[in-house]
């Protein structure tokens, strides 16, 4: 095993020689030897946010709930695709809202986007291998 110490000794002597060699550059923006703590960077309990990224944030949220919205709303219109397959054209609109479904479960609207999927399955399958086989039968 190579002998940590040295190494640090070594790295240790290379930042004091680059300190000694550089010289500082005044009346520019760039800071060249600037030692700065990150305990606020880490900090948890307390972030550091500027005003504008408070007011940044007011429209993310904004944009979140409009799009939440939309999520739940499809939602809604693909459950009542779902439950209406269960009475008239099972194959198309059985497969709309399984298609719809999924659009909103992928927008947000977990629940409504999986019962919809699901119900919509249901019936799409019952039509599609149930119905042929009473058929079949009688």
């Amino acid at each position: 095993m190579r002998n940590y110490e040295d190494d640090y000794k070594k790295l240790l002597d290379d930042r004091d020689r680059s300190t000694r060699s550089s010289q500082s550059v005044v009346g520019t923006d760039r800071l060249l030897d600037v030692n700065e703590e990150m305990a606020a960077d880490f900090a948890v309990g307390n972030p550091v946010v500027h005003t504008e990224r408070r007011e940044d944030r007011h429209v993310e949220r904004a944009e979140r709930t409009s799009e939440r919205s939309d999520g739940y709303a499809l939602g809604w219109v693909a459950l009542v695709f779902a439950i209406a397959s269960w009475f008239i054209w099972p194959v198309l609109i059985g497969a709309s809202a399984t298609v719809l479904g999924f659009i909103a479960y992928r927008q947000g609207a977990r629940g409504l986007g999986g019962w919809s999927m699901a119900i919509g399955l249901i019936a799409l399958a019952l039509n599609l291998i149930l119905v042929p086989m009473y058929y079949a039968i009688t």
